[in-house]
């Protein structure tokens, strides 16, 4: 991690990123500091003491299970933001936070503005929607969807922009399955018609079709 002194590259991040549109606290000094890939921007035996804004860059998420292997969570691309549940939870992570190459983040120090951005109504909202995305995501993939087809499908027609998967990497960190496992069931999906290919790592949805019969097959399974 290399901390950026240059004062004017840290206003043009702060405008190119509008990260000052998130916050009603007035006179917030941001910083802002480079990784490189493999560096950790969060992890478990660290306090994260920083809300950090992805401005450039990618990062993914995982966990560490007991017996020494990856718990793939998510991939995140700028803009993104690293810290929310951190800053609910004290300091405290769960899960490393990887830097997928060159990255950079604007930084705002939380326990200098703690008391202000516990008052600040559209900083509040800000993690709310954060958390939701969260949920979202976890119940969406573990909850309704049994399946990996249905968990694919799914991904494709909630996560995905024009319900178009665009990178391997990122879904299958997102679907928690390999990426045989994922390859495998994509190829499946089209050969039903389910789903096209666009191109090398491009997939999109062939039609809404599909999702009347895969809502009411969770709907049944829920009901059960």
């Amino acid at each position: 991690m290399k901390r950026i002194d240059d004062p004017h590259q840290i206003q043009k991040l702060r405008a190119a990123s509008g990260v000052c549109r998130l916050f009603d606290t007035p006179g917030l000094i941001f910083q802002a500091f480079s990784f490189e890939k493999g560096e950790y921007l969060v992890s478990p035996d660290r306090r994260m003491d920083w809300l950090l804004f992805l401005a450039e860059g990618a990062v993914r998420i995982y966990g560490i299970r007991e017996n020494g292997s990856l718990l793939p969570v998510d991939r995140l691309n700028s803009p993104a933001l690293l810290g929310d549940l951190e800053f609910t939870e004290n300091g405290r992570s769960a899960f490393y936070a990887e830097a997928c190459g060159r990255v950079i983040c604007l930084a705002l120090y939380v326990p200098a503005y703690r008391d202000a951005l516990n008052r600040d109504l559209r900083f509040l909202h800000v993690l709310l929607h954060a958390y939701a995305d969260k949920i979202k995501m976890f119940s969406a993939m573990d909850l309704t969807a049994a399946t990996v087809e249905e968990r694919v499908l799914l991904y494709m027609a909630t996560a995905c922009p024009d319900q178009e998967l665009r990178g391997i990497e990122a879904a299958v960190l997102q679907l928690r399955c390999s990426r045989r496992q994922l390859q495998r069931v994509l190829q499946k999906l089209c050969a039903a018609g389910q789903v096209e290919k666009l191109g090398k790592g491009r997939y999109k949805l062939a039609g809404p079709q599909w999702t009347s019969v895969l809502s009411e097959g969770i709907s049944e399974r829920a009901i059960r």
